[in-house]
């Protein structure tokens, strides 16, 4: 199933009509899911200002259990999206709909582990510049040592996402680095 998800991708420079693009298709997919739904919130590199990435959308919706994240899913694939299920990820589903513009959608529980993950890395580059910038850097490295599929883009770039969410980490627990 991972193969599935795998698309060629490409890394841009921020583009400042992101935000309205998650505001408008929150609203769009909010009208037409009956499900309850906890929270939705923007996160990915479109969700930080600055941030160079895939011009993909990311939204985060949050449910109560994975059983209601996958009816939640259900609903918004009925709206235009490729429902991938829990490809990769255990506890996150995984929708998609590309066109122009893209967007993904996620549903995970609403303040579990992988909500306050995704939360906590955007929240920490948005307080920091200077891994904005050097996230945005490894990025570009990475597609251009020729990773420039999904799946191979997301391992060669994943020592540096796991370096930086324990950052994040140390960051909300008020850990000073001595180095």
């Amino acid at each position: 199933m991972s193969s599935e998800v795998d698309e060629p991708i490409e890394v841009v420079s921020y583009d400042s009509t992101w935000p309205k693009l998650f505001e408008e298709e929150a609203k769009r997919l909010l009208a037409g899911i009956t499900e309850k739904i906890n929270a939705v919130e923007h996160f990915g590199s479109t969700s930080v200002p600055g941030m160079s990435g895939k011009p993909v959308v990311d939204l985060l919706f949050g449910a109560d259990d994975m059983a209601q994240a996958h009816k939640v899913a259900e609903q918004i694939a009925k709206l235009g999206y490729e429902n991938l299920g829990e490809v990769l990820v255990p506890g996150r589903v995984y929708l998609r709909r590309r066109g122009s513009p893209n967007f993904n959608a996620v549903v995970v529980v609403h303040d579990g582990e992988l909500w306050k993950y995704f939360v906590l890395v955007r929240d920490y580059l948005r307080a920091h510049s200077d891994e904005v910038e050097a996230y945005s850097a490894a990025k570009r490295e990475t597609v251009d040592s020729g990773a420039t599929m999904f799946l191979d883009y997301s391992y060669k770039k994943a020592p540096f996402l796991k370096a930086l969410a324990e950052r994040a980490i140390a960051w909300k627990m008020g850990v000073v680095s001595v180095n």
